[in-house]
């Protein structure tokens, strides 16, 4: 098996348009600030273990308990402030309808009974040794949500997809890419969507939702069939899922992976309308 290259996109500094910029510049340097949480949790401990080592009486530690709970829960507040930005959307009805839309195919897409996250691909040198496919992935399971991203307060629920090192978020006029640190924005206009049937040899449990076309072996010979070699050589299903690709000029370029067929059918329509 050859080495696997990352399907991972650029560093979100370089996903900025004009419309965007303020709104970007407000996140970026709010996601910036320290948290005070780790601090307030560490400085308690640290108080905590100089009065059990005093000998002080037990009510004072109790009450010093208490009290750190509510710094702490303080902290946590003002971090929640200090860092979050608010972005409300007063929709017009042909936006909001359209944003619907979107809803409604993120929906299906949620539907389906298994999500990956395709985190790097590979080319096989010799197809015999891995149930004769031609290439291999690197996949993880992701759940699709619906919500807020990471610290923002909106007025409207929003489609959320996790990528790996980023979360992908669907807002009504753009998208915004996040990181742990930073933020970055993709016009709708500016985003590629490829939509394409992949066919997979699942060594996993099947899906109960996915179609299997075909079926195969864990080792096969020149001819296709099993490699008599090996004792453990089991048949392996073929399965058709669909595969959506989101990338960008600006540097996005992620893949997942749907078990049903279909699921992804309204999600062109419905980003194109957007």
């Amino acid at each position: 098996e050859g080495p696997l290259q990352d399907v991972e996109s650029e560093s979100v500094h370089e996903m900025v348009d004009a419309s965007s910029a303020e709104l970007l510049r407000e996140m970026n340097e709010k996601r910036k600030k320290a948290r005070l949480l780790p601090g307030a949790i560490v400085l308690s401990v640290i108080v905590l273990l100089l009065l059990l080592a005093g000998g002080v009486p037990a009510w004072l530690i109790v009450l010093f308990g208490l009290l750190a709970v509510g710094f702490c829960w303080i902290a946590s507040m003002r971090d929640e402030l200090r860092k979050t930005t608010v972005v409300l959307y007063h929709l017009e009805p042909e936006v909001e309808a359209a944003y619907a839309r979107l809803h409604d195919a993120f929906a299906a897409l949620r539907a389906g009974a298994r999500i990956w996250h395709i985190e790097a691909r590979g080319e096989v040198p010799d197809r015999k040794y891995h149930a004769g496919a031609g290439g291999v992935v690197k996949r993880k399971p992701i759940r699709l949500t619906i919500g807020a991203p990471p610290f923002v307060k909106t007025n409207v629920e929003v489609p959320l997809v996790p990528v790996g090192r980023q979360t992908l978020a669907f807002m009504p006029d753009r998208l915004l890419v996040f990181e742990s640190a930073a933020v970055g924005a993709i016009r709708y206009t500016d985003l590629v969507l490829d939509v394409a049937e992949s066919q997979f040899i699942e060594e996993e449990a099947v899906p109960q939702d996915a179609t299997v076309v075909g079926k195969t072996w864990r080792y096969v010979n020149q001819k296709g069939g099993p490699d008599r070699r090996f004792k453990d050589n089991r048949e392996i299903p073929i399965c058709a899922y669909e595969q959506i690709h989101w990338s960008s000029r600006s540097g996005l370029n992620e893949v997942i992976q749907v078990s049903r067929r279909g699921a992804s059918r309204a999600l062109t329509t419905a980003l194109s309308s957007i």
